[in-house]
């Protein structure tokens, strides 16, 4: 736009079947970010069959003949529909209270009416009033708008981009690369909320270990151990809720929190486990089968997660000096 502007008004038709082109990408480029952005269809077929129309009318009306309002109306009208092609299934969709994804929804909504609206303003105003074009009311005010809402989008898109940057880069620091479990400092951080949180008591810590894993190493190597931590992962998300905390605290011991579970609760949540893993068979040459042993404390209010936690630990230990595949649960809050 800000070269057309200082153009001579002799050769605008001379350079509209190649500023037409760019108006149309420009757009539907536009319209592939913010489709991709909230994973809605971008009609790349429709919006192709729109640009071939549209650029069948720009030459018609510059190289054939030179007829700058009947190009400004038809330009306009394809590019309101290229970026309004993913509203419909945007707003259909969009379920999130995110505040920051909802202005840039708005944002563009109405940048894409306002685009839809231009052809409005093409016929109110009258096509003599663009015969001198970039002189136009017309073209002020679409300069005008178009920077602004250029500024608006791109400042909006930068940061949720940084926003959705840094999330990614929280969940990489939280989460075990090799199980998807939470990790030792994601544990620490999100378990000291938990035992304050009055909605989610009562609570109940579970320290688990796969009974015999470095035999596992040693006589199959690495890579069946990784399958056996994966898919004994993949059991204990199955066998609690999205409140709870699984996570993955080194080696082949885990951690889980969880929430308003007594310790009858809790020992049911890893018997089911145990079970589980037990019957579940990991691939292991011979027909080997994969045991868990469990020590389970309940996490009353006001106590010390790291000291609850090592409570539980230490039931754990009793469940392999017992001969392991068990549960054993601290007798202290037992009744």
């Amino acid at each position: 736009m800000g070269w057309q502007s200082v153009l001579p008004k002799t050769d605008l038709s001379k350079w509209a079947i190649f500023t037409g082109p760019l108006y149309l990408i420009g757009a539907w480029l536009c319209t592939l970010g913010i489709a991709q952005k909230f994973s809605v269809p971008s009609y790349p077929k429709i919006a192709a069959a729109v640009g071939l129309v549209v650029q069948a009318v720009l030459y018609q009306n510059s190289v054939v003949q030179d007829n700058i309002a009947v190009r400004a109306l038809w330009l306009n009208i394809g590019l309101g529909i290229i970026h309004f092609l993913p509203f419909p299934a945007i707003f259909f969709k969009r379920s999130n209270k995110d505040r920051l994804e909802t202005l840039l929804y708005w944002s563009y909504a109405v940048f894409a009416i306002y685009t839809m609206l231009r052809p409005v303003m093409l016929l109110i105003l009258g096509f003599t009033e663009i015969k001198d074009m970039t002189a136009s009311i017309y073209w002020v005010a679409t300069m005008l708008g178009s920077l602004l809402f250029s500024l608006i989008l791109s400042g909006l898109l930068l940061v949720v981009a940084m926003r959705d940057g840094i999330a990614v880069l929280r969940e990489e620091r939280n989460h075990d690369v090799l199980t998807g479990l939470l990790n030792r400092r994601a544990f620490w951080e999100l378990a000291e909320r938990h035992a304050i949180d009055r909605r989610l008591q009562p609570v109940s810590i579970l320290v688990g270990d796969i009974d015999h894993f470095k035999r596992v190493n040693d006589t199959w190597g690495h890579a069946y151990g990784d399958i056996v931590l994966k898919a004994v992962s993949a059991t204990m998300l199955e066998c609690v809720r999205s409140t709870d905390l699984v996570t993955r605290f080194g080696g082949e011991e885990f951690v889980l929190l969880l929430t308003n579970s007594d310790l009858e609760d809790a020992e049911r949540v890893a018997q089911r486990i145990r079970e589980k893993v037990s019957e579940g068979g990991y691939v292991l040459p011979q027909g080997q089968r994969i045991t868990m042993s469990f020590g389970i404390a309940a996490l009353v209010p006001g106590a010390d997660v790291r000291e609850v936690v090592n409570t539980a630990d230490k039931q754990l230990y009793k469940a392999k000096q017992s001969g392991r595949d068990q549960v054993v649960v601290d007798q202290l809050y037992a009744a």
